[in-house]
């Protein structure tokens, strides 16, 4: 595979289209720290700047690289999980308030993005949750009378309808609203541009060696200096090992994505419409979209992390698993050369929902962990509530996201 190992949003933006921040040197005060520079983190600084902060961002990489590289590109309205499991877990309003925050982030988030005028592709999509056998039509309507139960718009399409518009086999969907899709890449840096105008102060190839906090303020040290400030953002996706303590909230996975080389004139009508998100409503479900190249995007197979020594052999094995999978719901496609192909660490929690929020033993800190597979919609929620939290204006809904519920 030409691409193997490779992230196709990644390279799909050359470097000469990045901008270059300098690395962090000298003693500096910030209201806000901001760990990591990807989608999450730059959202994060481009709404704490806009809102009157002092940010600093710190990566310890490049912008934008990391899991947002290695993401579907959609924003969707929703918890990884499904609303069952969840309610299940933390109770029907949590669960109700969780998705109804995700789909408003969602549809805020898209917006944003489009008012910053940037080549990232933001475009209106449908996301579809697909029954494609009927043994699968019993679970997803039970998702849905278990989420209009609870007053959470659940629209269902049927079979002949979602067949027409995937071209995929179909027994019936669930099809929520607010989805978008976009390039994760191109709008993170945008979103780093437009914090740096908005007074940001930006830095790659920073890593924080440690965080200290005493009743008065946290200090962030790095190798090249340190920072005093009464706000830490953690946006690291997981809690690494600056916050070990967190692990055991979490629980880590591999995920695998592949890209296919263009379809011919033939594939492409037998491929439906090619808009929308299309996944199922499965545990083991598979995240399909379609490119502007006429290509397809295919991920999912997650899976306990491997040791390192074996990455290469199962990111191989992987994606010649995604690439049969989806012949199998797409057969035209059967043989269609896979062009790249690449893994991606996935943080959730063992509940389905993230957590978004201060903790109870680290004073002045704001954490943005655990988003999941496709947790891009959360990145402007959880920036959100950390600038209201920084403001005082608190709201009963955020409880659903906090370690509050856990405690």
């Amino acid at each position: 595979m030409p691409g193997y190992g490779s992230r196709y949003w990644e390279e799909r933006t050359a470097d000469n289209r990045r901008r270059a921040y300098p690395k962090f040197k000298g003693k500096r005060t910030a209201d806000m720290v901001i760990i990591g520079g990807g989608l999450t983190g730059a959202t994060a600084a481009y709404v704490l700047a806009s809102g009157g902060l002092d940010v600093v961002l710190l990566e310890r990489e490049r912008m934008a690289s990391g899991s947002t590289a290695g993401g579907v590109g959609a924003i969707i309205p929703e918890p990884s999980s499904s609303f069952r499991s969840v309610e299940a877990a933390v109770g029907k309003r949590d669960a109700r308030n969780a998705w109804a925050e995700t789909q408003k982030a969602a549809a805020d988030f898209a917006v944003a993005l489009k008012k910053l005028k940037a080549s990232s592709d933001v475009a209106a999509s449908a996301l579809i949750i697909n029954a494609s056998r009927p043994d699968d039509v019993a679970a997803l309507r039970k998702e849905q009378a278990a989420r209009r139960a609870a007053g959470v718009a659940t629209p269902w399409a049927n079979g002949p309808a979602v067949q027409a518009e995937t071209g995929t086999e179909s027994a019936g969907a669930i099809r929520p609203t607010s989805a978008s899709l976009f390039d994760p890449v191109r709008a993170a840096l945008a979103l780093t541009g437009a914090a740096d105008k908005a007074g940001a102060r930006l830095f790659e190839q920073s890593t924080v060696r440690r965080v200290t906090f005493t009743r008065k303020y946290a200090d962030v040290f790095l190798a090249g200096g340190s920072i005093r400030t009464k706000g830490v953002y953690v946006a690291t996706g997981e809690p690494g090992s600056l916050y070990g303590q967190l692990r055991r909230h979490v629980r880590m996975e591999t995920a695998y994505a592949v890209v296919t080389e263009p379809l011919n004139a033939a594939m492409r009508r037998e491929s439906g419409r090619r808009t929308a998100v299309l996944t199922e409503g499965r545990e083991d479900r598979l995240w399909i979209r379609w490119l502007t190249e006429d290509r397809v995007l295919a991920s999912g197979l997650a899976s306990r992390p491997v040791k390192d020594r074996l990455r290469d052999k199962t990111v191989i094995q992987r994606t010649s698993e995604l690439m049969y999978q989806l012949s199998l719901r797409y057969p035209p496609i059967s043989g269609l050369p896979a062009r790249w192909g690449w893994d991606v660490p996935v943080c959730t929690t063992q509940d389905g929902l993230p957590w978004v929020g201060p903790h109870r033993n680290y004073p002045f800190h704001f954490f943005a962990l655990a988003f999941g597979w496709h947790g891009d919609a959360l990145a402007w929620l959880a920036a959100r509530m950390a600038l209201r939290q920084f403001r005082g204006d608190l709201r009963a809904e955020d409880a659903a996201f906090g370690f509050v519920r856990h405690l």
